[in-house]
């Protein structure tokens, strides 16, 4: 196990939170977003962002599903298989007042997804992240794709790589518009109208 102070120190960078330190991975573990891609994707998220339920999958350290809090966002649940990761994530919603609105389960994506579905949860916003090389970004939107847990006017946002292949739909869900920033790209999905 990690300890705490092995971590290094992200920021939110918009909304209540803005300018908090946040406590992250160090040694390689999670690749911390860009501030400049950050304010990019929350610039498009914007119209989503108000009273949401967020779901932030591959969640490591919570950066995203924070600034999505500390942008108006009403709840946040949090999905990362690291009981490490999982203990960043609540000292960083405790570092920002959030975690009153937000919860965090440690457990395996392809297990969890299905679970939340049987509990009938619903979400405005679904980032996946997942670590880079795995090709788990087409699996996780094929299990999204099964199990309904995107509200119908929702948004599915993937963070990956410029040299993964991705396609531009999934069973009920459509490519809605795709960013590339360096050797990163987000795509954003949405449900098939």
């Amino acid at each position: 196990m990690i300890p705490l102070e092995a971590f290094i120190s992200l920021r939110v960078i918009g909304g209540i939170a803005k300018g908090r330190r946040l406590t992250g991975a160090g040694s390689g573990r999670t690749r911390p977003i860009p501030d400049n891609v950050k304010k990019s994707l929350f610039d498009i998220l914007t119209p989503y962002i108000p009273d949401s339920r967020c779901l932030d999958l591959f969640a490591g350290t919570g950066a995203i599903g924070i600034e999505a809090l500390s942008r108006g966002a009403g709840w946040a649940t949090f999905v990362e298989c690291s009981p490490a990761m999982v203990k960043v994530i609540r000292t960083n919603l405790d570092a920002t007042g959030l975690a009153s609105c937000a919860k965090v389960i440690q457990g395996d994506v392809r297990r969890l997804v299905p679970a939340l579905c049987r509990q009938e949860e619903m979400f405005h916003i679904i980032f996946v992240d997942p670590p880079y090389g795995h090709g788990l970004v087409p699996v996780t939107l094929d299990i999204l794709s099964a199990h309904r847990l995107l509200d119908s006017d929702g948004i599915i946002v993937t963070r990956h790589e410029s040299r993964q292949e991705m396609p531009d739909a999934f069973e009920d869900l459509e490519l809605a518009r795709r960013e590339k920033y360096g050797d990163t790209i987000i795509s954003f999905y949405m449900l098939k109208r």
